[in-house]
């Protein structure tokens, strides 16, 4: 999961998403930053133990975490980062997203050249889902976890299985 903006966007982590987790039987929730808050950790950890990294308004509160982690998992090999890059880089993306627009392919270029060795890279920081390959990566982003305009008010996560075999499974979902 990501972006789940508590207290700064949203008031509490929606009852339905941390039922939704129990129900899919996670081994271990990976929140791609923005969470904003150590409460957020906590709820989850009482659903699987969590690994976070650093996004840009955790940054901005003073919760510090990694700024990506990378892991193995049944031989491949995966990277936990918010998709920000660092707070330089956020302010200058601000700055192009004023004159030119929003466009994913920057952040899925700079994820692809910042992890170039990473089978999936797990990202938030864009408020949209997103299952895409890049070359030989997929690049996955589970969505808003707070309701907000880019998820049409319904909080979002994704699923992600790595076979024994390598295959890799993903699953997008919204909370009702």
């Amino acid at each position: 999961m990501a972006d789940s903006h508590i207290p700064d966007r949203a008031t509490h982590l929606p009852t339905a998403l941390l039922e939704s987790l129990r129900a899919a039987q996670v081994d271990r929730i990976l929140h791609a930053g923005d969470a904003s808050s150590w409460k957020v950790v906590r709820q989850l950890e009482q659903v699987a133990p969590v690994t976070i990294v650093q996004g840009n308004r955790d940054w901005m509160l003073l919760m510090r975490n990694p700024r990506h982690q990378t892991f193995t998992v049944n031989g491949l090999q995966i990277t936990l980062a918010h998709g920000h890059r660092s707070m330089l880089h956020y302010l200058i993306d601000k700055w192009d997203y004023i004159r030119e627009g929003y466009h994913f392919s920057r952040y899925y270029d700079h994820l692809s050249k910042d992890f170039p060795d990473s089978d999936v890279i797990i990202f938030g920081h864009t408020h949209h889902q997103t299952v895409k390959w890049v070359g030989r990566q997929l690049l996955f982003n589970p969505g808003a976890a707070y309701p907000c305009h880019y998820n049409n008010y319904k909080p979002q996560f994704g699923i992600l299985r790595i076979t024994p075999g390598g295959d890799i499974l993903t699953e997008c979902h919204h909370i009702y």
